[in-house]
């Protein structure tokens, strides 16, 4: 079960199905409220007053014990257990996150809030709300791209309340960790019981996502005007390769020095190859080199150091952000060419 959406679990998407096929499919986008209902997230958390404990039970030696230092939250539909708190945890009910998103209406459009996506996973130990902004063309020619805010919560004390920008739509647990582990600035509050003022605050996040993603758009435009010969473009390629790698040896001397220039070589390839396609339906510019540097990095340079198969190293790589801060290395260099 790699999506981790179990039986008392539901989701609603905007517009089209995923991968794994469950979940409510809406025509539109719904806002906020209505994802609530579709996705079934009308359930409260609940918090236990205290905890008891019943040892060897059924024996002659059974004896019980409690505490007042902890609590167990549940779920308010069927009562199943969602984690184990300290007595100071103050829950953020699903409705909250519902309202905390519609409160958002105003941040940075005057569409309204539409959900792409909204669901609970691990049977509702962790909910979200996937906030979707309208399609922006990224360097021109049909080159467009949907941006989306992510509110997300955890019902297990495991994670803070969250809200961070993302490319991705998040459907499932994998393309859940994808989204938290390619954002490098987000917001996160503690589940304590000043909670419940900070909209303020998340507001202007979005905000500052809004005028970010204007901020990218101008630069892609400016990347997508600069045309690029094959020359330059291979010259581009090279500063990528050596400033995450550093120099390419020419004459390598041993095999280290091997390894680094036939991961280099095959770098390069995987360039050329994307851009070759790409660039028949967006055109020859410093957009589409850059482009095709990001997905080696993405694609290729992400997995120099895990073995095949292993994939706790691979969500280990996607969590801590590292792809994100490389993919930021190149647009360094692609703008420093315009």
């Amino acid at each position: 079960m790699a999506h981790q959406i179990r039986s008392n679990d539901h989701i609603v998407l905007a517009g089209k199905s995923a991968w794994h096929g469950l979940g409510t499919v809406t025509e539109g986008a719904p806002n906020p409220f209505a994802a609530l209902r579709l996705a079934r997230l009308e359930w409260d958390v609940l918090p236990s007053a205290s905890i008891s404990g019943i040892f060897n039970p059924g024996e002659k030696d059974e004896f019980r014990v409690s505490t007042d230092t902890a609590q167990v939250l549940v779920r308010s539909d069927d009562k199943s257990v969602l984690g184990v708190v300290g007595p100071d945890y103050t829950p953020v009910q699903n409705s909250q996150l519902a309202e905390l998103a519609y409160a958002l209406r105003d941040a940075g459009s005057d569409r309204g809030v539409e959900i792409e996506s909204a669901g609970s996973l691990y049977g509702g130990r962790r909910v979200w709300f996937l906030i979707r902004a309208a399609s922006i063309e990224m360097g021109g020619k049909g080159d467009a791209t949907v941006p989306y805010f992510m509110l997300t919560n955890a019902h297990d004390g495991t994670a803070s309340l969250q809200g961070l920008g993302t490319g991705t739509r998040v459907v499932c647990a994998n393309t859940m960790r994808i989204a938290l582990g390619e954002a490098k600035d987000r917001i996160a509050f503690r589940h304590t019981s000043g909670i419940g003022t900070r909209v303020e605050e998340m507001a202007g996040i979005i905000k500052q996502w809004f005028a970010n993603m204007e901020k990218g758009q101008a630069v892609a435009a400016r990347l997508a005007a600069k045309p690029m010969n094959r020359a330059a473009i291979q010259a581009l390629w090279v500063e990528v390769v050596q400033r995450l790698d550093g120099e390419i040896p020419n004459n390598p001397t041993n095999g280290w020095e091997e390894t680094r220039r036939e991961k280099a070589v095959v770098g390069l390839a995987h360039m050329a190859q994307v851009f070759d396609r790409e660039s028949q339906q967006y055109g020859a510019n410093l957009w589409v080199a850059a482009n095709a540097a990001t997905n080696w990095v993405q694609h290729v340079r992400s997995q120099y150091a895990i073995r095949k198969g292993d994939s706790t190293a691979r969500a280990y790589a996607q969590w801590n952000g590292s792809t994100a801060d490389d993919s930021a290395e190149v647009w360094k260099v692609a703008t420093a060419a315009v």
